[in-house]
């Protein structure tokens, strides 16, 4: 996206209301655009879909979100695929974001950090291939959380990369010591 087209608004499904729509579509943008880190490949996701439904086995609440973005160049390894690093990122960041809505949608606190992320690699990314990132949270606990991503190669249909990320509950800061 460049910074003059405003991305088209994604797809929601659920029980989101407008206003936590916004905060959601806003947020997401401060953490793809302004991260110093990878910021072209976090600035070239699209999030398309976004949608919080209740996982019919427990009735407990999940969220499922969707980014596109064409395997560029930065992205690339000496193979001219996209390089496992930038795979992981993309799991760290995008399946964050779905544990981000969740929390948002549900009112719940989503101020976690990793813990894990476990990835597999199916097959290689070529560049030029149009991906989407799938991303479905597994759990919301009070202390850890955790999502699942998918990464599809559009353009050559088929899983390329699969992770599970794990992440916590912050420590909380030290007690000030009581001065004598």
């Amino acid at each position: 996206m460049s910074p003059t087209t405003p991305a088209p608004r994604p797809i929601f499904t659920g029980d989101i209301p407008p206003a936590t729509q916004d905060e959601i579509v806003s947020f997401s943008r401060v953490v793809m655009e302004r991260g110093a880190f990878a910021r072209s490949i976090g600035s070239s996701l699209v999030l398309k879909e976004v949608g919080v439904f209740r996982r019919k086995r427990d009735g407990k609440a999940h969220a499922r979100i969707t980014y596109e973005t064409t395997v560029h160049e930065e992205m690339l390894n000496i193979s001219g695929n996209m390089h496992g690093g930038c795979a992981v990122y993309l799991i760290d960041i995008c399946s964050s974001m779905a544990l981000a809505v969740l929390g948002m949608a549900t009112g719940k606190p989503w101020n976690f950090v990793s813990q894990a992320i476990n990835t597999t690699f199916h097959a290689p990314v070529p560049a030029g291939a149009k991906i989407e990132v799938v991303n479905t949270t597994i759990s919301f606990g009070a202390r850890t959380v955790s999502a699942v991503t998918e990464i599809w190669d559009v353009t050559n249909h088929r899983l390329c990369v699969s992770g599970v990320h794990n992440k916590m509950k912050p420590s909380d800061p030290p007690k000030p010591k009581a001065k004598l």
